[in-house]
């Protein structure tokens, strides 16, 4: 504990979590705007956008996997 009492690991960890499960939205935003907002000549092409559309899947999967793990460890205790 700090001097203020709060458990810092606790609340590291939930910091943690929090990222976790906000992660997906905020990828999903990025690419949506990015296909959106950007002109044409600026969008991404080709293979570095297949590969970042997969990149972004897969921490989007693993964010989604952690914060539901560590939501049904907070829920049976």
């Amino acid at each position: 504990m700090a001097l203020s009492g709060v458990p810092v690991v606790s609340l590291t960890i939930g910091i943690e979590l929090m990222n976790a499960i906000l992660l997906p939205i905020v990828l999903g935003f990025l690419l949506a705007l990015e296909r959106v907002a950007l002109p044409k000549e600026l969008q991404m092409k080709g293979v570095y956008k297949w590969a970042s559309w997969a990149m972004c899947g897969l921490v989007m999967s693993f964010g989604v996997y952690v914060g539901f793990i560590a939501l049904l460890k907070v829920i049976t205790g």
